[in-house]
């Protein structure tokens, strides 16, 4: 996903006093935005088991979150609560679906708790909606410009982590004591930003140093891996390709960054490029491993698809499809161990 909706970078803008506030009021703009109709309202508490109406539509939403985002989960108990109250007022609210919108998904206990909770109630499977935070992250991309100052993405990168970054690229001994003290002793800090996440790294560095070393603080940092995949089922394979850019314009990687005349309102940056090939590639990781990995399997672009069935142009759109999906799983997996330190 290209968002992330946890509590390190969605901001509680007043009147919100809490993060479950500032999720509901990001799903009721979102929404709002979607449908541009009148007859969508927000209820303040008491609620009544129902956060958000759309009248037009009979159509009833419940906001749930989780602070983690999408790398929690979320449990029944409070899911079900909020259907049983809605469902006591469904007749004077007038609604016919009930959605949960949901900055996280449901455990497969959990979901299957509330379906039969929901069939208790006499509600069929198709009046009851899962709102996960891949819906929630398609509108986002779609109305970015309206929810851009509802989240706050920079990350400040501590000195001791950018020597642990030389350290980790496999820098000799010598190199990394020399990198970390020129570090030390500067107070420049980078602005690094990427094509795939809204996320901005801020990153102590010195100006001695080079566009190359910058990168490979960065993809230490973003935990992006320079390995192909395998798709089998489309007979393709997909690989990143990595670059500094400034405005746009790729950046050599022997110049120091002293060299690149920033000014204070430039931004370097991280541009991931994906390369793909109609056929396997030799000793690249099996698509399986970052399904499993980054908990890819609720995607339709996963879905296990015959070679034979699909022309050339759909194998290379689903090819970069599945590899954008990785790589952005990747990036944030890599800001999450950031903020954790």
């Amino acid at each position: 996903m290209k968002f992330d909706f946890s509590a390190q970078f969605l901001r509680i803008n007043p009147p919100d006093t809490s993060f479950g506030d500032a999720w509901e009021s990001l799903c009721y703009a979102l929404l709002d935005a979607e449908l541009n109709d009148s007859s969508l309202i927000r209820l303040r508490p008491p609620d009544k088991g129902v956060d958000i109406l759309h009248r037009n539509a009979q159509r009833a939403f419940q906001c749930k979150s989780n602070e983690q985002g999408a790398f929690g989960s979320l449990s029944s108990t409070e899911s079900i609560k909020s259907l049983n109250s809605a469902f006591a007022e469904k007749a004077k609210l007038s609604w016919e679906a009930f959605a949960f919108a949901t900055n996280a998904n449901y455990t497969g206990s959990a979901f299957t708790s509330i379906i039969d909770a929901a069939n208790k109630l006499g509600l069929n499977e198709k009046q009851i909606e899962f709102l996960g935070p891949e819906h929630w992250d398609k509108l986002c991309i779609r109305h970015e410009n309206l929810i851009s100052d509802r989240f706050d993405y920079r990350i400040p990168v501590a000195k001791e982590r950018v020597t642990q970054a030389f350290a980790n690229q496999r820098y000799f001994p010598q190199y990394v004591s020399q990198y970390t003290s020129e570090v030390k002793n500067s107070s420049l800090v980078m602005r690094i930003s990427n094509n795939r996440t809204p996320a901005i790294l801020e990153i102590p560095f010195s100006p001695e140093l080079t566009v190359e070393h910058l990168v490979d603080v960065v993809k230490d940092l973003l935990g992006v891996s320079l390995e192909w995949t395998n798709y089998q089922d489309l007979g393709t394979s997909a690989g990143p390709s990595i670059s500094l850019t400034l405005d746009k314009k790729k950046q050599s990687f022997n110049k120091k960054i002293g060299e690149l005349n920033l000014g204070q309102e430039n931004e370097l940056e991280f541009w991931i490029t994906i390369v793909w090939r109609d056929e396997e590639k030799k000793d690249a990781t099996e698509s399986k491993t970052h399904m499993e990995r980054f908990n890819l399997e609720y995607l339709s672009e996963f879905k296990t698809t015959s070679r034979s069935s699909i022309s050339y142009g759909e194998r290379r759109e689903k090819t970069i499809s599945r590899s954008e999906e990785i790589i952005e799983n990747m990036l944030w997996n890599g800001v999450r161990q950031i903020q954790i330190g």
